[in-house]
């Protein structure tokens, strides 16, 4: 952190509660880094010792569990932790997650994750995806003019016994010239803010692109995108206005509309993805929530990496 950024850290300090205070103490007092990532890990668990079964809050300590406070609900009589509900609850090793979140950052290979946290290589493949499950892949809202296209990549099916075509190499050709089968749609929708969201499609039709766009897209928004038919109906499903440019037709900009954003998205993706070596489409999604986690923005703290993981529960409150 640079000096400027500290002092505005510390400028705020006197904002914290007696409870934030406790919290905060504990964290920078923390003896060891194991005893720090247990003390950040805590940090999961409110002020207000929200319950993540049922919403309410109020609940009272019972003990520990495992290095971790552990409380019991007073409404439905549950008993929680910091990593209930999270995706890294039941994973073993907690003293070492810091470390992890800093390889996690860094954008280490499996191997080097394992070395530095001293960890066997199919550890530091499950605690990967176990964490990157819960960071934040689409934003809120995409707002004023939208960009919005799609790019695709080779279908992996590494690690899988039965298939039903010939293997192929790592980094291997599809059989067929052009769009096929063999290709997995990825859209990549941005406004002029910034603001990025990715996400891989069962088939680039206007269904699938509705599916992903309809919850963030704001409807004040302008669509533009480049001629694919798909766009059309998803924009009039939507309600909004929308914008073609037709680069088949060597049109580029027109004014302010472009979807220069989105192909240089495509580029940072597929660059990110090629240093990976060869991902297996069923974990394309998980190395997408990678991509946006350390490429867009600043690189994340392993701190930050760690909160991104546990702050965001699976367990829905029942209403």
């Amino acid at each position: 952190m640079d000096h400027e950024r500290f002092r505005d850290w510390l400028s705020r300090v006197d904002e914290l509660t007696a409870a934030q205070r406790k919290e905060v103490a504990s964290v920078l007092s923390a003896p060891s880094e194991g005893a720090a990532s247990l003390a950040a890990i805590e940090l999961g668990v409110d002020d207000e010792r929200r319950c993540p079964h049922c919403g309410a809050g109020g609940a009272v300590s019972r003990g520990k569990a495992r290095g971790l406070r552990r409380f019991r609900c007073k409404a439905c009589g549950k008993t929680f932790g910091a990593l209930t509900g999270t995706a890294l609850s039941g994973l073993h090793h907690k003293e070492r997650w810091l470390s992890f979140g800093a390889s996690l950052g860094a954008g280490e290979t499996i191997k080097e994750s394992a070395e530095r946290c001293a960890i066997a290589p199919s550890t530091a493949h499950r605690w990967r995806h176990r964490f990157l499950a819960a960071v934040k892949q689409v934003p809120d809202r995409l707002a004023g003019i939208v960009e919005a296209d799609e790019t695709f990549v080779l279908e992996s099916r590494k690690g899988e016994r039965k298939l039903d075509r010939k293997p192929r190499r790592r980094g291997g050709k599809a059989k067929k010239r052009g769009l096929s089968r063999e290709q997995v749609p990825i859209l990549v929708a941005a406004d002029r803010t910034g603001e990025t969201l990715s996400h891989t499609l069962p088939a680039l039709n206007a269904k699938s692109v509705k599916q992903v766009l309809e919850p963030v897209v704001a409807p004040d928004a302008l669509l533009v995108s480049d001629a694919n038919r798909c766009y059309p109906p998803v924009a009039a499903a939507l309600d909004i206005p929308h914008e073609r440019i037709n680069a088949s037709a060597g049109e580029r900009v027109r004014g302010a509309l472009h979807i220069q954003t989105v192909n240089s998205r495509h580029s940072q993706i597929k660059s990110f993805l090629r240093r990976r070596r060869g991902i297996a489409t069923k974990y394309l999604d998980s190395y997408l929530r990678w991509f946006h986690l350390i490429e867009l923005g600043d690189r994340p703290s392993p701190r930050a990496c760690l909160e991104a993981a546990i702050t965001k529960p699976c367990l829905q409150f029942a209403n």
